[in-house]
């Protein structure tokens, strides 16, 4: 027995665009406007001598009737799909979303639930994977250490969760796209993906580039497969990600699918469903390691207190060491300054104030050192 939807909060929910972007794509197509509240779709019948379909579709979500008109095009798209009514609202709801499923099999399967604590975690290692796809989407690196891209974060902005889902513990995210338009003129250019889609597109790459290349690194025991990933979008900060989440699930790992949004279908076929075993969160682990040791970090930010200071008598430069904070530890920065920058290192020092500045980070060895600095400044107590 199928269940029919009545609630009138769930059906007022859907938007009229949605429903004629998810009819669009399921071969209906727009008839005529009936009046200024409702406009007449068609299907034609998928076998000879069967009748067309139609359906009339509600225009304004503040009609009085719209939830009713709603049931009506649920009950029509029942018969004709022949799927249940709450399967169909599904597809409605997200229609205009790419959806993003993260299954971990350590729940209890009797409860499709985990403990508060994991939950949490594992909320946020999803974000984090998001947020690193949508940073490789703009320009892909080997590690995002500093304030990642205005448009990255404004993009996670927008990003919503979806309703869980039983089977071990589901996590939907849903990332919204606009529907495609096709072009009038047939010789126009194709135009770009829009950036939504192209986090997404990024995120299935980089989940199957990132399985492959610690499948490599196991067998070829160093670092190039993950290099040759990062055009993909696997950085360091994905890496992290997905090893958060598959440590959330210990026992058979975790699975990241994607379904692309109806309105929008995807052209190129990018597999949608990506499995990370136990055994490689410590591969990805060491990658991230790497990557974060081996690469500059640019326009790192280094705030901390001036230890050691050094300049040849007449020398042009001179060698500053500052004690601060990376990755949460504290660590000795060398740092090369020419005057003015060298004496304000002098003044911070001898004031016991802290010193800040700016540049690219590189590690050499067991030492840090500090490139192409700017923005140096004396911390004033104001500012402590």
């Amino acid at each position: 027995m199928r269940a029919t939807i009545r609630d009138q909060e769930t059906l007022r929910s859907i938007r009229p665009l949605e429903l004629f972007s998810y009819l669009r794509n399921q071969g209906w197509h727009h008839v005529a406007e009936l009046d200024d509240r409702s406009a007449l779709w068609e299907r034609q019948g998928t076998a000879p001598q069967q009748d067309a379909e139609e359906v009339t579709l509600p225009l304004r979500q503040n009609l009085g009737d719209f939830a009713l008109r709603v049931s009506e095009v649920l009950r029509v798209l029942e018969r004709v799909e022949q799927r249940s009514q709450v399967e169909i609202l599904s597809d409605l709801m997200t229609s205009s979303s790419d959806l993003i499923r993260l299954r971990t099999f350590s729940a209890d399967h009797g409860t499709s639930s985990i403990p508060l604590e994991q939950g949490v975690v594992f909320v946020e290692k999803a974000r984090e994977l998001i947020l690193a796809a949508a940073c490789a989407a703009l320009d892909p690196r080997a590690y995002f250490a500093t304030r990642k891209p205005a448009q990255a974060t404004e993009y996670l902005g927008r990003v919503r969760l979806g309703q869980t889902e039983r089977g071990s513990y589901v996590l939907t995210i849903l990332s919204p796209v606009p529907p495609s338009l096709r072009a009038v003129d047939p010789y126009a250019a194709i135009p770009a993906e829009p950036f939504e889609r192209r986090v997404t597109f990024t995120l299935a790459q980089a989940l199957n580039a990132a399985r492959t290349a610690a499948q490599r690194a196991a067998v070829t025991g160093d670092l190039l497969p993950f290099r040759e990933a990062i055009q993909h979008g696997v950085s360091a900060n994905f890496c992290d990600a997905l090893a958060g989440l598959g440590q959330v699930s210990t026992a058979d790992g975790v699975e990241v699918a994607i379904s692309w949004s109806r309105s929008r279908p995807l052209a190129n076929f990018v597999p949608g469903r990506v499995m990370f075993s136990p055994d490689m969160v410590p591969i990805l682990q060491e990658a991230s390691r790497l990557f974060k040791e081996t690469e500059p970090r640019e326009a790192f930010e280094i705030r901390g207190f001036v230890i050691d200071l050094h300049r040849d008598e007449g020398a042009p430069i001179g060698r500053v060491v500052v004690s601060g904070l990376i990755d949460g530890d504290v660590r000795k920065v060398s740092v090369e300054l020419p005057e003015p920058e060298y004496s304000k290192a002098v003044e911070a020092h001898r004031d016991e104030r802290r010193l800040l500045c700016s540049g690219d980070l590189v590690k050499q060895g067991r030492t840090y050192r500090l490139l192409n600095v700017r923005n140096l400044a004396v911390v004033t107590a104001e500012d402590e």
